[in-house]
């Protein structure tokens, strides 16, 4: 994979490279989750959302995926208890990307922190997920050509390839199978209040 994108967080701090080339080795899709938007808002980022909620998010084994500076400012939170993994850079707030834990080989880079064009470069997403989140009816010009369903077989094809080449290794977001960043709960957060 000789094709790379940069990424990096708002203030420039934390810097990266993510690879890509053959369409084995990415996907791209917009989520409409519910936690998807609350870890946005919760950073104060609303901008990286679409007018309907989605989070435009490219996905790629971990091992495509390097950090070239500012990895100590990485931090990491989860929505729920045991939720999945979101990963944001504390110095400014911008959210990263998402993992499930260091057993899965996949992480879903935020469009917003990837500086080059998605759409010139890997092209539109396939398809969306989780509409029934989205705060509005979504076009289906704007939902993609695919179903939820067959984004997630999709998906779900291609992590068990990445799984059986290895692709889970090295990430950038964990060290002998624990996260780099302790996260945080927004759960519990919200239950001190």
């Amino acid at each position: 994979m000789d094709k790379c994108l940069n990424f990096s967080c708002r203030c420039s701090k934390v810097r990266g490279t993510v690879s890509y080339g053959n369409q084995l080795f990415h996907n791209r899709v917009v989520c409409y989750c519910d936690d998807c938007q609350k870890f946005v808002r919760h950073l104060g980022q609303n901008q990286m959302l679409n007018e309907y909620g989605g989070s435009d998010v490219f996905q790629v084994s971990s091992s495509q995926l390097e950090v070239h500076q500012g990895k100590q400012q990485i931090a990491c939170l989860t929505v729920t208890k045991g939720g999945v993994h979101r990963w944001f850079a504390a110095c400014c707030n911008t959210p990263l990307g998402n993992t499930v834990n260091a057993r899965w080989p996949l992480v879903g880079l935020l469009q917003g922190c990837i500086e080059e064009d998605l759409n010139e470069t890997v092209g539109p997403p396939i398809g969306s997920v989780f509409c029934k989140f989205a705060n509005a009816e979504i076009p289906a010009e704007i939902k993609g050509q695919w179903s939820h369903k067959r984004v997630v077989v999709h998906l779900a094809f291609k992590i068990a390839l990445w799984r059986l080449l290895g692709k889970g290794k090295p990430s950038e977001f964990y060290q002998q199978g624990k996260p780099i960043a302790q996260p945080y709960c927004l759960a519990d957060d919200e239950k001190q209040r």
